[in-house]
C-alpha cells in the first residue's frame, strides 16, 4: 500500500459503516489537497472542524507486572482505575513512560476489554518492543488521533480536520487537513490571521489572540463575517 492513498473524483465525499483504510491514513488529490481517514464519535456537521477525543487521564502510568524481552510484541499490566471497552485503543499507541525502556512508542494492534485495576492484563503490539521492560516499567495510553473524532471547542487534543461532507456518528470517512476549505466562523475574520477552533462553538473556527498558545489549524485567506462559512487555507498536515 502507498503512504499517500491517490483519492479519485469521489473517494473524498464518501462514508462507510465499514472501515476501509487505517486511521490516519493519508489520502491526496490530484490538486494537492491532504486528507486523514478517521471514524467518527459523533455525527458531523458539514463546515466544522473536528478534534481527537480527550484521552482519560487514569490510563497513564501503569504498572507493567510481567518483564518482557526485546522483540516482544506483548506487554502484560496493571489497568488503571477505570474500564477500557476490547480493542478501544487499537491503531493507538502505547508509551513506555517511566522505569526501564522509557521514551518507547509502539502501536496497538488489539487487547481485551480491561477492568478497574484489573491485573495480567493483556496489550499486543504491531511494533515490538526495541528495549526490555521490567517491573519499574510503566505505560500510558493514547488512542489514534483519528478514532472517534469530534466537534469540540478549544483543542485540548489534535485537530484532526475539516469535514467537506456531513457524516454519521460511528461511521469513516476522510477529513481535509491541508489546502483550501470552507469553516463555519464563530466571529469575522481577517485575511491572512491564523485560524483557530472556537473556545464556544463547537467545530467553528475563530481568528487568533493569543499566538503563543493557541493550537493554528492554517489561515483565512478571505475576510468574512461571523456565522458564515469561509475560506481558509488549512495546514494541520
Amino acid at each position: 500500500m502507498p503512504s499517500i492513498i491517490s483519492l479519485g473524483a469521489t473517494d473524498m465525499w464518501t462514508e462507510s459503516a465499514i472501515q476501509q483504510h487505517q486511521l490516519g491514513a493519508m489520502g491526496e488529490t490530484c490538486d494537492g489537497r491532504i486528507f486523514r481517514y478517521a471514524q467518527m464519535g459523533e455525527a458531523v456537521t458539514m463546515g466544522y472542524m473536528t478534534q481527537s477525543p480527550a484521552i482519560d487521564s487514569a490510563t497513564i502510568k501503569m504498572s507493567v507486572t510481567t518483564a518482557a524481552a526485546i522483540g516482544s510484541k506483548k506487554i502484560i499490566f496493571t489497568h488503571a482505575a477505570t474500564t477500557s471497552t476490547a480493542n478501544e485503543y487499537a491503531e493507538g499507541y502505547v508509551t513506555v513512560c517511566y522505569g526501564t525502556g522509557i521514551g518507547q512508542t509502539l502501536k496497538i494492534t488489539s487487547h481485551l476489554a480491561y477492568g478497574s485495576g484489573e491485573t495480567s492484563c493483556e496489550l499486543h503490539l504491531e511494533d515490538a518492543l526495541i528495549v526490555a521492560l521490567d517491573t519499574t516499567s510503566r505505560i500510558s495510553f493514547a488512542h489514534n488521533p483519528w478514532n472517534g473524532v469530534l466537534m469540540d471547542t478549544s483543542v485540548v487534543t489534535c485537530p484532526t480536520g475539516g469535514a467537506i461532507r456531513a457524516f454519521t456518528t460511528q461511521y469513516y470517512g476522510w477529513l481535509q487537513t491541508r489546502g483550501v476549505f470552507g469553516a463555519f466562523a464563530h466571529s469575522a475574520g481577517v485575511a491572512g490571521v491564523p485560524v483557530i477552533c472556537d473556545a464556544t462553538t463547537a467545530g467553528a473556527v475563530d481568528d487568533c489572540t493569543d499566538d503563543l498558545v493557541q493550537w493554528k489549524l492554517g489561515y483565512f485567506i478571505q475576510a468574512g463575517e461571523a456565522s458564515y462559512a469561509h475560506p481558509i487555507y488549512l495546514n494541520i498536515d
